[in-house]
């Protein structure tokens, strides 16, 4: 690498132009190109003309010359560079403009593609990712999108994206499977759940009050299907009216991996709620076998488990079949039936210590209650109360009512009695769960169990739609922007899931018991990758402009860096195929670990000279 330097001998300074090499033993030597005299007796200013001179003198001003330059304000960078760079790998932007009609002038894809890396940068309202986009990398790219010159036509194509993307849902998500069988999903275990998220104001078109799963019962509300691979990859989406049941959810999800997928053979997974007798047969008629989470209470087939459970009631597996019911059961049930009862210690310890403490608190709140006087008071002690068990769960324990002291004008007591035998159940109940299924003995108990517990991920799912992505309260209010708002947050979880997916296969041992983390730590020093510390750090990465300057202080050119990204990171982003992340304007993404690949996206910023 060729530099200027000085060198002094018998106090005298020399000005030398040198270059590093190795010799011919391989160690590190320097060459001197130029010597530019001596500089002993030379002002500051006057050695740096005669360096100007030079450079000038060469012809290589851009290589050499004095950087004069202000920075810029950062914008949202590290976060975008995943997104873009899955995006690319599923090929999202050919997949969304396939399926969109080629009438449609605006650039649905790219538009998908800005609100969706907004998700993980600054999720809001549309109008908020209207604003973020020119905080963003995306507003420094030539030729991205080319959005009207009028800001309120600008911020209307972002809703007319959402309708386009409401209409082409189906092929999109079709197309999207296909590609993700490339990538090795498991199609033979299918997890099916449903959620709720509520708007605010009345106005939505397909909002309505339901079972608010955010204890929002006072809010119109949609409810959301998702469904997912036994890895935990979201296969596709469902969006209900709010009003809907989960069990009446059901048929319309199997028929649809059926009919659309073309999934042959595999095992629906579901949680409680969605087990009626209809539902199985139907799932039984699509020659898909299920394993389905039971209602714990009122059930005569749970109170009947229940009896031999008990029998061993440390047992945390416990498996019963067809033979074990009673005969009066077994006409409501086939001779294939299983049931798994599961049992959890720690779970039951946690659930006996809450509800002693609310029912202490309770018994506590009815001695400071009035429970006498007149109608109005006594009724406002039994509002009172029952709201109390309502908010702590507990309403099952009770029995509440209201009587008329005989003799006495307007004059009622508020009787409060404790179930025992409610309590008793509850007890025997505690950090148990029950699973019905018709799979073949093949698989064993532990097998199903497993299976189960796999809903945990489309819980996890709906948790980072939720709280990561802000997919609540919604901010539209017409149905096909109502779809595609909640498509938005699909792509988002489906990048998320890959991109944790890939922190695991690239740091599994973040991913141990904390305590051997915590050792790692103190050995290394260093925390391993995570997926929290990994948007950490990539949030904390900006896209900074540099405004070169020519001597007379006018504008001449903008050139773009990058902050500091850490090692780890680098190697996530690298994995991912993003190229040159630390040198923007050479930014680039591979879809495969194949260098050779042609199918690269290459992001071309705006470097551009000013007048």
């Amino acid at each position: 690498m060729a530099r200027f330097r000085t060198s002094t001998t018998d106090d005298n300074t020399y000005l030398q132009f040198v270059t590093s090499y190795r010799n011919k033993k391989g160690q590190p030597a320097t060459r001197v190109l130029a010597s530019l005299g001596n500089i002993t007796r030379m002002s500051e200013e006057q050695i740096e003309r005669l360096t100007a001179s030079f450079i000038r003198a060469t012809g290589m001003e851009k290589r050499f010359g004095k950087a004069d330059f202000e920075a810029g304000k950062g914008y949202h960078y590290g976060s975008i560079l995943p997104v873009i760079a899955l995006w690319h790998q599923l090929g999202l932007e050919q997949i969304i403009d396939y399926a969109v009609s080629e009438k449609v002038e605006i650039s649905v894809s790219r538009i998908a593609l800005i609100q969706t890396a907004n998700r993980f940068s600054d999720p809001g309202s549309k109008l908020a990712c209207f604003r973020w986009y020119y905080r963003s990398l995306f507003s420094q790219m030539k030729n991205f999108v080319n959005f009207p010159e009028d800001e309120e036509e600008q911020l209307h194509t972002y809703y007319r994206a959402l309708d386009y993307l409401c209409k082409a849902k189906e092929n999109i998500e079709k197309q999207l499977y296909y590609r993700l069988l490339g990538y090795g999903l498991d199609n033979s275990l299918i997890l099916y759940d449903i959620t709720s998220t509520y708007f605010e104001g009345e106005q939505a078109e397909i909002g309505k009050k339901g079972f608010s799963r955010d204890r929002r019962g006072d809010l119109d509300q949609i409810v959301v299907g998702l469904v997912m691979s036994r890895d935990g990859i979201p296969i596709a989406h469902h969006v209900f009216e709010g009003n809907r049941l989960d069990k009446t959810t059901v048929q319309e999800v199997v028929e649809d991996l059926k009919e659309r997928f073309r999934i042959k053979k595999a095992i629906i997974v579901g949680d409680r709620g969605m087990i009626t007798i209809k539902n199985i047969e139907m799932i039984k008629g699509h020659e898909y076998e299920y394993i389905l989470g039971l209602q714990k209470r009122n059930r005569k087939v749970v109170d009947h488990l229940l009896e031999k459970v008990l029998k061993n009631p440390e047992e945390p597996l416990q498996e019963f079949g067809y033979s074990d019911l009673s005969p009066t059961l077994q006409e409501k049930y086939p001779k294939g039936v299983r049931f798994i009862a599961g049992y959890n210690k720690k779970v039951a310890r946690k659930t006996r210590r809450k509800r002693d403490r609310n029912i202490d608190l309770f018994r506590k709140l009815i001695e400071e209650t009035e429970l006498v006087g007149n109608l109005k008071k006594v009724k406002k002690s039994n509002d009172r109360l029952k709201s109390f068990l309502s908010k702590k769960h507990i309403t099952r324990l009770y029995n509440l009512s209201m009587e008329k002291i005989e003799g006495q004008d307007d004059v009622y007591r508020l009787e409060v009695q404790e179930i025992e035998a409610v309590i008793e159940k509850e007890e025997s109940l505690d950090g148990r769960y029950f699973i019905q299924t018709e799979v073949s003995e093949q698989i064993d108990k532990a097998e199903i169990e497993r299976s189960y517990k796999s809903l945990q991920k489309v819980e996890q799912a709906f948790r980072i739609v939720k709280d990561e992505f802000d997919i609540r309260p919604m901010h539209v209010r017409k149905e096909t922007r109502i779809r595609g708002h909640v498509m938005i947050s699909y792509f988002a979880l489906l990048i998320e899931t890959l991109m944790e997916k890939k922190v695991k296969e690239l740091f599994p041992e973040a991913y141990d018991k904390y305590d051997k983390v915590v050792k790692k730590i103190r050995r290394t020093g260093e925390e391993p990758l995570t997926m929290m510390t990994l948007f950490e750090e990539l949030y904390d990465v900006r896209l900074i402009p540099l405004e070169f300057k020519s001597e007379n202080g006018k504008a001449v050119k903008i050139s773009y860096i990058s902050t500091k990204i850490d090692n780890n990171v680098k190697k996530v982003l690298s994995s991912l195929g993003v190229r040159n992340a630390m040198n923007p304007e050479k930014l680039s993404f591979q879809r495969s670990k194949n260098k050779s690949d042609k199918e690269q996206l290459v992001l071309d910023l705006g470097v551009e000279y000013l007048n």
